[in-house]
């Protein structure tokens, strides 16, 4: 196990830059704009397309976003289900649980208003943003295009952002907040060390989510390991 991620340590690198994009916006919504009809309760699916070296293993990787004012979960399932991922974070309560399923052994991180201010601190990392003229719909929303530079990443990614969906409470504590960015992404790409990883929006969903969805109680099966622990073993999955 620790063999594996320590070979796709910069894949997985990658793909947490993704979930930080995701959740920057998603975690803040915890008022509703008064200037903005802003949406604050969605579904959004997204898919991946990927190529060049490791990344071909993450191609076809989905991702599906929840929110509501108060409540957030990525769920996220890579490499043909070998590698699962589900994020849960009660953003009024500063707590959070990640539930990890990796070749079929379990884990599971609880998180405390302690370790998601840590989170937050860590992942507010300069950026320069340069948003350009163009435009494309994705999933129904007219998006225009921002290249964000993040530390370490050879090549800007290419962010297509939505007014629509706009994060109110920027300030609030987050699990994994990315500042800088005026919308809510919905589509990026990203180039580093000859790999190119593409991931899009192909369906929002604006229905009422049930509060199910966010439970917070630890599923049957799952042993618990430290954060630490998990960087051990070549990634950090955006913590």
């Amino acid at each position: 196990m620790r063999s594996m991620f320590q070979v796709n340590k910069s894949l997985i690198n990658i793909f947490t830059f993704s979930l930080t994009l995701l959740l920057f916006s998603n975690l803040s919504f915890a008022q509703k704009n008064k200037k903005t009809k802003a949406i604050d309760e969605a579904h959004i699916e997204y898919t991946m397309t990927a190529e060049g070296g490791m990344a071909a293993a993450m191609s076809g990787t989905t991702m599906e976003l929840f929110f509501t004012p108060s409540h957030a979960k990525v769920l996220a399932n890579m490499m043909n289900g070998l590698m699962k991922m589900d994020v849960r974070v009660d953003n009024s309560n500063r707590k959070g649980i990640m539930l990890l399923d990796l070749m079929g052994q379990k884990k599971v991180i609880e998180m405390g208003e302690v370790d998601l201010q840590k989170s937050k601190a860590k992942n507010q990392k300069p950026t320069e943003v340069v948003y350009t003229k163009k435009y494309k719909k994705i999933a129904g929303y007219k998006c225009q295009e921002a290249r964000v530079t993040l530390d370490g990443m050879d090549e800007p990614a290419i962010v297509y952002l939505t007014d629509k969906i706009t994060p109110s409470n920027v300030g609030d504590v987050s699990m994994m907040q990315f500042t800088g960015l005026k919308g809510f992404p919905l589509s990026w790409k990203i180039e580093q060390q000859g790999m190119v990883i593409n991931m899009e929006a192909v369906a929002v969903y604006l229905d009422k989510l049930d509060e199910s969805v966010f439970d917070m109680n630890i599923p049957e099966g799952y042993e618990k390991m430290k954060i630490e622990d998990l960087q051990g073993m070549g990634g950090s999955f955006g913590m």
